[in-house]
């Protein structure tokens, strides 16, 4: 009996904002682990700054509480600092954009 490919694609499909709080978190535990960091400076300071916009596109998200996009907000402004922060410490690393 062949498998529906509709219905596998189904279970993973979100509300975009769930979507983006996945992705977030996904992005948050890989810019964590500390083998990433030591591996692939770059792509963590890539991981970061992603982290920030998507935590932006949150504290703007209608679908989102007041309370969760001020948390959201909170959250993307501390990112932000944390990523300048890294990024001076790694001078070496020119971060591309990544979306």
């Amino acid at each position: 009996m062949p498998c529906p490919l509709h219905a596998l694609a189904d279970e993973h499909e979100l509300p975009s904002s769930e979507a983006v709080i996945a992705a977030t978190l996904a992005l948050m535990t890989g810019y964590s682990q500390a083998l990433q960091a030591e591996l692939h400076p770059q792509q963590r300071l890539l991981m970061g700054a992603k982290i920030g916009r998507n935590l932006e596109l949150l504290a703007g998200h209608p679908a989102l509480s007041e309370g969760f996009q001020r948390i959201a907000l909170g959250l993307q402004a501390r990112w932000q600092l944390m990523s300048a922060c890294t990024l001076q410490a790694e001078p070496a690393a020119t971060p591309a954009r990544i979306h």
